[in-house]
């Protein structure tokens, strides 16, 4: 967006943004601002560039004929008089002088102009609103502050259950304006839920579309400025006992995990990457994504150190935290440092689980159906618990907030080595 001046008389000039070219062909557009001052060109320009991103939303909405006649008499209209169409609110809230000037114009010689012209130059024109795929891409853009120090890997995790849950909705109701989802809409989005937890899906599926389409309706109006009544709020259904992580037991890490042959087929990066979490406990994208200086592996205590990278933010502020490098994950370590094999699997831990969970079932490594390569981060939890270990160290090492004051500096590293011993491979 920006204002030239083109002798003497000031015009907004805009790019056509590129979301926007399959409706408009146009590579930038220019509209007259009526002024040679440059302070008031500056002032009306914002009004316009609304005003164009209303119309497109329209035209991507499907209505082109409605877009194209409300945009061209609403803005003809009100230039024919002398103004920059703007939203009655802008008025409202503007100099009081802009406002006297159209209320004079609409009612010279004491009668009032034809309705069309009033609401041209008052602003009262309906203005469309973007339809909920739109939506969820200008939520993601507004949101842009909670994705800071993601790895694009995080950024599309984070995005794809939201892409989810308005597939879902569109794909039962409709791709509805924003404000024309209706209660009632919302409703029936939730007896289709209802049907599918009622054939065996887990409700935590369900809830989780409710709050990320509540989310992305609160979020975009309160950011944009609109006041309208939530229609996904109180959605969720009563959630059952929450299925906690299988534990891999110390027996089938031992005599299966770790049997000579059991990653033969499997490439060297995605073994170590998963040998390395066996004694850490440690996320894989934790892993994956670290750098090779996190890796202390020569040190007098060898020692994993998880924190933020400038490709990657941690899950949460407690995720921080040196774990101890003790046996196979030692070993496996250094491979990995000395091959530079992290390099295979950066920003792609999905890859990783698809590859190693594959691996796990063709060659019978899964303990029950529900064991998978992430079993081993409740593994290692369960048996610091066996193995006796503080409760604050366990949530230290695991990355896990404390929920009890906490006091000193927690378990020194030495300490952490000598109470990780016992328990590891």
């Amino acid at each position: 967006m920006g204002v030239t001046e083109d002798r003497g008389r000031f015009y907004f000039v805009m790019r056509v943004p590129k979301r926007y070219l399959k409706v408009d062909s146009r590579s930038q557009v220019r509209q007259a601002l009526h002024t040679d001052s440059r302070s008031e060109a500056i002032r009306k320009a914002p009004a316009i560039e609304e005003q164009f991103i209303a119309y497109w939303e329209d035209l991507l909405a499907g209505n082109d004929a409605d877009a194209i006649s409300r945009w061209d008499t609403a803005r003809r209209l009100a230039a024919s008089k002398g103004f920059v169409y703007k939203p009655i609110e802008e008025l409202a809230s503007g100099p009081i002088e802009d406002l006297l000037a159209r209320l004079e114009e609409i009612s010279s010689k004491g009668a009032l102009s034809p309705s069309n012209v009033v609401s041209a130059v008052l602003g009262t024109a309906e203005a469309p609103r973007p339809v909920l795929s739109t939506v969820v891409q200008e939520y993601f853009e507004l949101t842009r502050d909670r994705l800071k120090g993601k790895s694009p890997d995080q950024i599309r995790r984070w995005q794809n259950p939201r892409l989810r849950a308005v597939r879902n909705f569109i794909g039962q109701i409709a791709d509805k304006p924003i404000g024309g989802i209706t209660r009632e809409d919302a409703l029936v989005f939730r007896n289709w839920w209802s049907n599918r937890v009622a054939g065996g899906m887990d409700a935590s599926s369900a809830n989780k579309d409710f709050g990320h389409l509540s989310d992305l309706f609160r979020t975009w109006c309160e950011l944009k400025g609109h006041d309208l009544d939530n229609p996904f709020a109180r959605l969720r259904f009563q959630e059952g006992e929450k299925k906690t992580g299988a534990p891999f037991s110390p027996d089938w890490i031992a005599n299966h995990l770790l049997a000579k042959d059991a990653f033969i087929g499997l490439g060297d990066e995605a073994r170590d990457i998963f040998l390395v979490m066996i004694n850490t406990g440690a996320r894989p994208s934790e892993i994956i994504d670290a750098n090779p200086e996190d890796f202390s592996v020569d040190a007098e205590i060898p020692v994993f150190s998880i924190k933020p990278n400038s490709k990657r933010a941690l899950k949460t502020r407690q995720s921080r935290r040196d774990i101890p490098l003790l046996g196979v994950s030692l070993k496996a370590a250094k491979r990995l440092i000395k091959s530079d094999g992290l390099a295979r699997y950066k920003g792609k831990s999905a890859h990783w689980s698809a590859a190693i969970n594959k691996h796990l079932t063709e060659n019978n490594l899964r303990e029950t159906p529900r064991h998978t390569a992430y079993s081993l981060r409740h593994s290692f939890e369960d048996r610091m618990l066996e193995g006796g270990i503080d409760d604050r160290i366990r949530a230290e090492l695991m990355g896990h907030k404390y929920a009890r004051p906490a006091y000193g500096l927690g378990g020194a590293l030495e300490t952490k080595r000598d109470l990780l011993k016992p328990i590891s491979f």
